[in-house]
């Protein structure tokens, strides 16, 4: 189980892009985490000196145990602090392609509703959807053009309706500066960022909708109907390894392409979005070696974001540079019509010093 955990963490900084088969293993971390936990009880029942082992071993990994379970205390911004909230949410395009019954119309105008009304100073949205002359998805009007909140929407898809696919950001401050990192001419993912004048401060907002994992529900059910039968469940098997595979390897340059870009910034900034990875991947690592969490910093609880048939993923995140600080965070749970649910995180802007100025 220690080789396990060794071996997992040192495959969390190998670029899948250059070693992929890292990419599983660092996957699997999760359950070497969990083992070594139900190990430390096992031997502290026992009343065996062996406790130590696993002891140590969750001592010395804390940080990769907090990634798995936040614990935090709720905290208020400090009387007089210059306040930012910000909420992000993949949207599944107000699941337009769902069918167009009543039921479905009625959910996507109470996502639509649920956003528009939302308190947060800043929206950033993956897979937005907008069709100007319609009077259910005209999003960029119900949710920006309403509420008088600048806006920057990068187009990544149009489809047979007219309709405009991509990354939007919405905000009440006024946006300074903005533009796309494309990854590739045929990807439609893609990162979007903006500066924002936030009372005299300018803040660079990301929004970021990386590589996904291509996996549907129907993938896994097949795989699970598959036991018993050798033959199905290895071909089954070996198509959700490929998928998973390829989203390393995409993941991978993307992230590297993002952090080279924040890296360049001459402002504090936040990265947040679908990641379409978790807390134990390449991807995950290297945003959290060179900025903080909002989730481990100001959640609790496990914090899952996805909202399908794999229990417990936390793949959409929030990341926050130095001169920001996290004082509160929450996963959105009460909104379950969308296969992400969304998030939010209050951050503090903290003063500039004079050599900074």
């Amino acid at each position: 189980m220690v080789f396990w955990l060794l071996a997992g963490v040192l495959c969390l900084q190998v670029p899948p892009q250059e070693f992929w088969p890292a990419g599983f293993v660092a996957f699997s971390l999760p359950g070497a985490l969990v083992l070594n936990f139900f190990f430390l009880l096992y031997w502290v029942l026992s009343r065996s000196w062996l406790f130590v082992l696993p002891l140590t071993v969750l001592l010395l990994g804390w940080n990769y145990y907090a990634r798995l379970l936040a614990i935090n205390f709720e905290q208020e911004p400090p009387k007089g602090a210059k306040a930012l909230q910000v909420l992000s949410f993949n949207t599944h395009m107000f699941n337009a392609y769902l069918g167009q019954t009543p039921k479905e119309a009625e959910a996507a105008k109470e996502m639509i509703e649920w956003i528009a009304e939302h308190p947060a100073d800043v929206y950033c949205l993956q897979e937005f959807y907008s069709k100007r002359h319609s009077n259910l998805y005209n999003t960029i009007s119900k949710i920006g053009v309403r509420y008088n909140k600048h806006r920057f929407f990068s187009v990544a898809n149009v489809d047979r309706e007219k309709g405009d696919i991509g990354v939007a950001i919405f905000s009440i401050y006024p946006i300074i500066e903005k533009g796309v990192i494309n990854f590739n001419k045929s990807s439609a993912n893609r990162v979007i960022w903006t500066d924002l004048d936030v009372k005299g401060d300018t803040v660079r907002i990301y929004a970021a909708h990386l590589q996904s994992m291509s996996i549907k529900s129907e993938d896994i059910e097949n795989t699970y109907s598959a036991i018993g039968n050798e033959e199905s469940f290895k071909k089954e098997g070996r198509n959700l390894a490929r998928r998973l595979r390829n989203g390393f390897v995409a993941r991978g340059e993307q992230v590297n392409m993002l952090l080279e870009h924040v890296r360049e910034s001459p402002y504090r900034a936040i990265v947040c979005g679908d990641f379409n990875d978790i807390p134990f991947s390449y991807t995950y690592n290297e945003l959290a070696e060179v900025m903080e969490n909002a989730f481990v910093k100001a959640g609790t609880g496990i914090g899952a974001t996805y909202n399908g048939p794999l229990p417990f993923l936390r793949i959409d995140n929030q990341f926050y540079t130095s001169g920001l600080r996290a004082v509160g965070f929450e996963t959105h749970h009460e909104m379950g019509l969308s296969d992400h649910y969304p998030i939010s995180a209050t951050y503090v802007v903290e003063p500039r010093t004079e050599e900074a100025r």
